[in-house]
């Protein structure tokens, strides 16, 4: 009976290997994981230079793990037999206490005092009011989530670090750590904060900005979606998790703003992104290189925003005050020093999570005059 057993699995994995073999080339291949939100490795293009510097099976092998046949299950099933196993994380994603999903809290090079010191100068060649808002990660929000292999001493080193540095540049900081790891307000599938938190920071945001910030009463809260699966839940493979909602902070004429991005019209929410994978694309449909929100209405004050994902889902709080220039680095690489001056713009918001603010490259774009 057990030679009779050991024989059908062989058979049924190499007949797997050779089914998924034969598929793999008569397959179309698929250009983008809507579970990933992200596109999938091409096949390589091969070429003896390629070859001998070992890049070309590097690409084959991105190539392969990205195009395999039923990928999605395996990476579930991976996902759960680590779990099965003892190991809490899969492809970056710790698996926490009461199904959390926390992204492994990783700087490998920490450029964080260099960043700073950059938007300091900023700040002074452009004689502009610059203001900075770190926003902590999930891994900061949930840390007692954490198995506790996790140093909490670690995760607090950064933000030591940060309050060190804009002391000693006097560079005008918020304090946004305290309040969102308080109350939780991130979500648990996703990297980011809720509509909730993100409320929170605009309350925190008046005093440094500058404006009255409007109480719960005067918005219409809306939930829009039940079912949302965020980055770490797609990235894990942990689809078992309980989904998240995404709430909006509805109010009388917040559909009536000009906001253009890259040159073409939009809204400040894109609904039918909730019919989609990326529901939290319903902000602003997604992430732009410049977006330029404006209302109808004179006298009002301009604000620059430096900004990541984060900032999404904030500014629809902001525009009840400002005329607003987005701004993201990951795709604008051209002057910001030159649309401060230029577009008569004296204030600015420097908005990124602290994993970017450490470890990003791309705030270098801010020296250019």
């Amino acid at each position: 009976m057990k030679n009779a057993y050991n024989k059908a699995r062989v058979f049924i994995c190499g007949f797997l290997i050779a089914a998924f073999a034969v598929a793999m080339p008569i397959l179309p291949d698929n250009t983008f994981s809507e579970k990933e939100n992200r596109r999938l490795a091409k096949k390589p293009v091969f070429t003896l230079e390629n070859l001998f510097s070992g890049k070309y099976t590097d690409a084959l092998g991105e190539y392969y793990a990205d195009q395999f046949p039923l990928r999605d299950l395996f990476v579930a099933g991976k996902a759960y037999c680590e779990l099965g196993m003892g190991k809490r994380e899969n492809n970056g994603i710790v698996y926490g206490k009461n199904g959390v999903l926390i992204p492994v809290p990783e700087i490998k090079e920490n450029r964080l005092y260099e960043n700073l010191s950059i938007i300091s100068e900023l700040g002074k060649r452009t004689n502009s009011d610059i203001t900075l808002a770190a926003l902590p990660r999930t891994a900061d929000v949930f840390s007692e989530y954490l198995p506790a292999s996790f140093s909490q001493e670690e995760l607090r080193k950064i933000w030591e670090e940060l309050a060190a540095d804009t002391n000693n540049l006097k560079l005008k900081s918020v304090d946004l750590y305290s309040k969102l790891c308080e109350d939780n307000l991130y979500y648990k599938t996703d990297h980011h904060y809720t509509s909730d938190g993100a409320y929170s920071v605009y309350s925190l945001l008046g005093d440094a900005l500058g404006y009255t910030p409007e109480n719960k009463d005067y918005f219409k809260i809306e939930t829009v979606s039940k079912d949302f699966c965020g980055t770490s839940m797609r990235t894990s493979g942990f689809y078992l998790c309980k989904k998240d909602s995404i709430k909006l902070y509805r109010y009388e004429n917040d559909m009536s703003y000009s906001v253009v991005a890259d040159g073409k019209e939009i809204a400040l929410y894109d609904f039918s992104k909730l019919e989609t994978t990326d529901k939290y694309a319903v902000f602003l449909g997604g992430n732009h290189a410049r977006v330029d929100i404006t209302a109808n209405a004179e006298g009002r004050e301009k604000l620059l925003l430096i900004r990541d994902s984060f900032a999404d889902s904030i500014i629809p709080f902001l525009a009840i005050h400002y005329d607003i220039t987005l701004i993201d680095l990951r795709y604008y690489q051209k002057s910001v020093a030159e649309i401060l001056r230029e577009e008569n713009i004296g204030k600015a918001l420097v908005y990124e999570s602290i994993g970017e603010l450490a470890a990003a490259k791309n705030l270098s774009y801010l020296k250019m005059n």
